[in-house]
């Protein structure tokens, strides 16, 4: 009579879910991260929030690379200093387009005026990358709050009478109603985080066994 051992599949489904419980706590602590530092970047300063965003690379390399014993997956654990590199990459792009995203979803809830355009400020990169942007006020002079205005296509001229959307709270600069609308900069940073949680559950597939 055959004798039906069940020990080595148990131990292998208990594996597995200590496996993924692994990766969700990394994908949790990946995209709380992102989120942070765009929060950072959103309501307090930028510069503070690149030097912030630092720590999103380094917490990847610390936990595939100082707990050796979580990466399953012979594959990625080959590949590891690559894998790393497009985490961090994608990491970087995801705060970007979060960044962007968060401000549209500030402006939808914000009230649209006229602005007259008072000033345009041209800024000009090492590479000779053009930025412009644009010092707006209402009609009775009172500064538009929020900051400049830095349109991703439009080109102004001072006198210009143009609607955008404003938070009157200030916390965010202006944007053409057009562009605060778009959901371009939330698709990509869902992409993007659907890119760096895919590569986290991959990281810890354990290949099937040969038959």
């Amino acid at each position: 009579m055959a004798v039906l051992t069940t020990g080595p599949i148990v131990q292998d489904g208990a594996g597995r879910h200590r496996r993924l419980r692994h990766a969700l706590a990394v994908i949790g602590l990946s995209t709380g991260l992102i989120l942070g530092v765009i929060a950072v970047d959103v309501y307090l300063d930028r510069r503070l929030a690149v030097v912030l965003g630092l720590v999103h690379p380094a917490a990847l390399i610390a936990v595939f690379t100082l707990r050796g014993e979580a990466v399953r997956n012979p594959a990625f654990q080959k590949a590891l200093t690559g894998c790393l590199a497009i985490m961090a990459l994608t990491g970087l792009f995801a705060y970007l387009l979060g960044a962007n995203a968060w401000r549209g979803l500030v402006l939808r809830s914000g009230t649209e005026v006229t602005a007259v355009v008072r000033a345009e400020q041209i800024e000009k990169s090492n590479r000779g990358a053009v930025s412009r942007s644009y010092t707006l006020t209402t009609p009775d002079g009172i500064p538009v709050p929020g900051g400049d205005l830095r349109p991703d296509t439009a080109r102004l001229q001072p006198g210009y009478v143009i609607t955008v959307r404003m938070d009157p709270s200030g916390r965010v600069a202006p944007e053409l109603p057009g562009e605060a609308d778009s959901p371009a900069p939330l698709l990509g940073f869902l992409a993007l985080n659907a890119v760096l949680d895919g590569i986290i559950l991959w990281s810890v597939r354990r290949p099937r066994p040969p038959a």
